[in-house]
């Protein structure tokens, strides 16, 4: 685990430059639940309500939001588009889906967002789907392989532990609670759309 200084911008290939104290009003943003991050911090945005469009040209799925998108990190609801990146998502059947999703910019605090639909997991190649079958057993038909199966479920077990460490602070702030019969997708939406989820925050940094 790496714990780095929230005025800290961490570079490409795991190189850290800190940053003088001048810098700092510009680089830090105060998120809704208080922290304070750094404009290199990557954040996203979960919507469940959205469109799929097939270019036949290029082979790719463009993801269309029919939901009003709000910033993780302040709350806006003013989002400017600034282009679209690829996304590899491999179905339930092992077929690989490229989808365009949005980058989206907020107006408010400069911070752009990445636009997941729901059927992706952060930093997961696996669909959603997929996922939720092997944490809950039934793996058995899934198009897999076993290693890949192991690192999920070993995953899952690091993802619960932290899951139960911000579920008090989910329902304090936001009223949001959660069940032992939730599904995957509402967890994940949950904590994304608060920039919540491990891997988004400095003080977390998955193996």
């Amino acid at each position: 685990m790496l714990i780095t200084p929230a005025f800290t911008p961490v570079l490409k290939h795991g190189r850290v430059r800190p940053c003088s104290p001048y810098k700092r009003k510009y680089l830090e943003i105060k998120s809704l639940d208080g922290q304070m991050i750094t404009r290199y911090q990557k954040t996203m945005i979960n919507i469940t309500k959205y469109r799929l469009e097939y270019k036949k040209k290029e082979k790719v799925f463009y993801v269309w939001a029919d939901e009003e998108v709000v910033c993780s990190i302040c709350g806006c609801k003013d989002m400017t588009r600034k282009g679209r990146r690829k996304r590899l998502v491999i179905m339930p059947s092992g077929k690989i889906r490229v989808l365009k999703i949005r980058r989206l910019k907020c107006k408010n605090c400069k911070k752009i967002h990445h636009e997941l639909p729901d059927i992706i997991v952060p930093y997961k190649l696996h669909n959603s789907q997929t996922i939720e079958e092997i944490i809950n057993g039934a793996d058995e038909a899934i198009c897999c392989e076993e290693s890949t199966i192991n690192r999920i479920k070993a995953w899952w077990l690091t993802i619960k532990l932290y899951i139960e460490s911000v579920k008090a602070s989910l329902e304090f702030k936001y009223g949001i609670t959660f069940s032992s019969e939730s599904k995957l997708p509402e967890i994940v939406r949950a904590l994304v759309n608060r920039h919540l989820w491990p891997g988004t925050r400095s003080a977390w940094e998955s193996k």
